[in-house]
């Protein structure tokens, strides 16, 4: 039988390989430690949710089986890479296939360019002599050094910055990493991804529990108006039950609410989030936490539980938040105009909870009145804290 302790190892393995889903020793030891040592544990709380482990030797990877032709996902967060530099990661790791050992960043980048000029390949051209194209491989370079498919062997800046800038030069040199390009660039979750199976009202039925448990833990939260309405009857009929895998899978809490339902994470330092960290003690976090609560009192609420505001009554908002609560707010905030709102947009969006029309109106999710009333105040240190 699994001690206590072992039971929140297993917990904080499974909430770490789904923030990072491919692992390897160097990129997180702690975390890799862990995965292998709760294996077992770890790859039956994915099943639970339709996923796999797949292990190629010290690599281990976390697989999103796709349920009915789509990937359960949180909101695309404004750092995410482009279209563009996920393409040159590709490139990248297409050339790698071919090299054991060691490999220069000039070496591929002209791999990268043989590769796109080739006859028959549809790709746009990589061309090396241009500087921002050199950035942007560089850049993709480090996109897989981040998942531990490259290993940076060198450590000199200087090399790696005449290289963007110039071209000369060796750039950077790296190891790669077999095991992890091998999870990577694996065939089988290729054709997952690119040519996902649709699902019909049968199937619908029959994954109905895993793409809720899938929402819960990879969504800031399932509101119910997102559901049909049969289907939102059954989940309010069946909260507990999900509470319970829930609180097995990851420890957390499901928090219950009118609108719908969210999981709530225990205040562990040591537990990776799979939900950002916020709010932090910083001027942004302020502004969208603000921004949030009064747009909540101000705005015409739904059947739903969502908040309407028009543009004007946004600016409105934000005016009101810079004049009575300005203390909270860095100079650009309160100087730069449009500076408050652009951060509150872009947090709040990236937490899903604010939706922002072409006209500039505000959806503000039911979810958000968890936020409501917020207290900030100033520690001895002069630290802020909510």
């Amino acid at each position: 039988m699994s001690t206590t302790a072992e039971i929140r190892e297993a917990q904080r393995a499974f909430l770490g390989l789904l923030e990072r889903p491919l692992v390897t020793p160097a990129t997180d030891a702690a975390l890799h430690r862990q995965i292998v040592q709760r294996q077992q544990a770890v790859t039956d709380y994915a099943r639970r949710v339709g996923y796999r482990i797949q292990r190629v030797g010290h690599a281990v990877r976390l697989i999103r089986v796709p349920i009915d032709g789509e990937v359960t996902a949180p909101p695309r967060p404004a750092d995410a890479p482009s279209p563009r530099l996920l393409s040159l990661a590709c490139r990248i790791a297409a050339c790698c296939e071919e090299i054991s050992g060691a490999v220069t960043l000039q070496r591929l980048s002209d791999m990268v360019r043989d590769l796109t000029a080739a006859p028959g390949v549809q790709l746009s051209v990589y061309d090396p002599d241009d500087r921002e194209q050199r950035k942007q491989l560089r850049d993709a370079a480090a996109f897989l050094a981040g998942w531990g498919v490259l290993r940076r062997r060198t450590s000199d800046e200087r090399l790696l910055d005449e290289w963007t800038e110039s071209g000369a030069g060796p750039g950077a040199g790296y190891e790669v990493d077999r095991h992890a390009l091998l999870l990577m660039t694996s065939p089988d979750v290729l054709a997952l991804a690119l040519n996902p199976e649709p699902g019909g009202d049968d199937e619908q039925g029959a994954t109905r529990t895993l793409r809720h448990l899938r929402a819960l833990l990879e969504t800031p939260y399932l509101a119910y108006a997102d559901l049909p309405a049969a289907e939102a009857d059954a989940l309010r009929m069946a909260r507990g039950l999900r509470a319970g895998d829930l609180s097995q899978m990851t420890g957390g809490t499901l928090e219950a609410r009118a609108e719908g339902l969210l999981l709530v994470l225990d205040d562990d330092e040591e537990k990776p989030a799979t939900v950002a960290d916020w709010p932090k003690a910083r001027a942004a976090d302020w502004v969208a936490l603000l921004a949030a609560d009064q747009a909540g009192r101000d705005g015409t609420r739904q059947p739903d539980g969502t908040v309407h505001l028009t543009n004007a009554e946004v600016d409105a908002v934000i005016d009101y938040l810079i004049d009575d609560r300005g203390d909270y707010m860095n100079k650009p905030q309160k100087g730069v105009p449009g500076a408050a709102r652009r951060d509150a947009e872009t947090l709040l969006t990236e937490l899903g909870l604010l939706t922002v029309a072409v006209d500039g109106s505000w959806t503000l999710a039911a979810a958000a009145g968890r936020y409501r009333d917020p207290t900030i105040t100033f520690t001895e240190t002069g630290e802020r804290t909510r």
